[in-house]
């Protein structure tokens, strides 16, 4: 048996160069998590040992490592695995919660974030998309990350939870949502950061709003968004949402996810430049197709935007790894864990193995139209009952807002696109500075 815990056990250590184990953690996990698993897995296996945040930790990567964890929910406790989601969302927010309280949860926002509460506002999102991209700045250059992150506030506010938004608040409102992650995300003291700064005031604010948003709908108010269904679900047998838990709601439907979805749009901008050829087989499918307007049926009519969006979910994932807790005691790839073990599960491993993706860190959306690939493979939002609640989400935001910008502008980026993926220290969090400049496409 393999005691996990143990760092004296018999499971090998993998590290950087010249690294050793009495380091707080590695240099290479946190730069280049991607040659750093790659590299301990074909090295080690599925299962070895590093140093991250001060600690210990066992790492678990490769398909079979993916398909025992997707599985077996049971196996974690999420209420352990990143903490500051539960000490600034509450202990009741859906990703800190396991067992019967997490199956509550999901059960009741269920009509807030399916593919079908979703769907039934691709019309509006489209419509919102071509507002908000109409008021880009063009033919000079400005920073594009905020004005991403405000339209898909936007979007939000015009479908899931419909309200009145000043730019004073979508901006109030989009540097909450930065603050917040970076701050859950960083590994020097999470604690320190929250109270040196004026996070606390403006995380008061955006709370006060959503809790005078929640009290009205419980006073009668109605409204024709996904925070009403979620309101007006009778699920039998289930405890209905408590006022606190109503504001956690409130929170996801309108800022949760943001930044990924940000992150993934100008990821897909940046590599389509790469590829001319491919940028020019959208714009014209695009053109053919009338936009993103007619979405609503599904992207059938779009496959290499849709290869596109995939191929960078592939390459450039919100998270690289998953930091876990076992919940009990299990075996996986011929190893045996015990309760409490901290474990890294590399889940994007896949994601840049060649016998997985021939040429796998080659921007290639024509593979998705090629081939299928293991479900279990492309792993970016996760799977099984902890799957992201959000995936519905980013999955209808990100083509739609795309759409509007490929077929009205020429894209070009004023700064170098960083296409590594980092883990841990907070830098792939923070807001990144993407001075762009777009030129109007005459025929759009």
């Amino acid at each position: 048996m393999v005691n996990a815990l143990e760092p004296s056990g018999s499971l090998p250590w993998h590290l950087g160069p010249g690294e050793s184990s009495d380091q707080p953690e590695s240099g290479l996990l946190v730069a280049d998590p991607v040659a750093f698993f790659r590299e301990g897995y074909r090295r080690h296996g599925p299962v070895f040992r590093t140093r991250f945040r001060g600690a210990t930790w066992t790492v678990i990567a490769g398909l079979e490592a993916n398909d025992f964890a997707f599985r077996n929910a049971d196996a974690w406790s999420f209420e352990q695995s990143v903490p500051g989601f539960r000490e600034q969302l509450g202990h009741t927010h859906v990703t800190q919660l396991d067992g019967k309280p997490h199956v509550r949860k999901r059960r009741l926002l269920k009509p807030g974030f399916s593919a079908e509460a979703m769907g039934r506002w691709v019309g509006a999102i489209a419509r919102e998309a071509a507002v908000c991209t109409a008021g880009f700045p063009t033919g000079t250059s400005f920073n594009l990350f905020p004005h991403l992150l405000e339209s898909f506030i936007r979007f939000n506010a015009k479908t899931q939870l419909h309200v009145d938004l000043t730019p004073e608040w979508l901006s109030k409102c989009a540097r909450f949502e930065e603050d917040l992650m970076f701050g859950i995300n960083v590994s020097a003291d999470r604690h320190s950061y929250f109270s040196g700064r004026d996070y606390g005031s403006l995380k008061q604010e955006v709370f006060d709003f959503l809790d005078r948003l929640v009290q009205r709908r419980l006073d009668g108010e109605k409204a024709e968004d996904n925070l009403q269904a979620i309101l007006d679900e009778e699920a039998p047998g289930f405890e209905p949402l408590d006022a606190a838990e109503l504001r956690s709601v409130a929170y996801l439907l309108l800022l949760a996810g943001i930044e990924n979805t940000a992150k993934l749009t100008l990821k897909v901008l940046e590599r389509l430049e790469t590829d001319p050829v491919w940028l020019a087989a959208v714009r014209e499918e695009l053109a053919a197709s009338g936009g993103g307007g007619s979405m609503a049926g599904g992207m059938a009519a779009f496959p290499r935007l849709k290869a596109a969006i995939q191929e960078c979910e592939r390459l450039h994932p919100g998270s690289v790894a998953l930091t876990m807790h076992a919940a009990r005691d299990f075996e996986v790839c011929g190893h045996e864990f015990t309760a409490g073990t901290r474990v890294l599960h590399a889940h994007t491993l896949p994601h840049f193995l060649e016998e997985i993706y021939e040429e796998p860190f080659a921007f290639r959306p024509a593979r998705w139209l090629e081939k299928e690939h293991p479900k279990k493979a492309h792993a970016t939002f996760g799977s099984g009952t902890h799957a992201c609640l959000g995936m519905n989400v980013t999955r209808i935001h990100t083509p739609l807002i795309l759409a509007e910008m490929i077929r009205r502008f020429r894209f070009q980026a004023h700064y170098v696109p960083d296409f590594t993926n980092r883990l841990g220290d907070g830098r792939c969090q923070c807001r990144p500075e993407t001075p762009v400049t777009l030129l109007p496409i005459a025929a759009a």
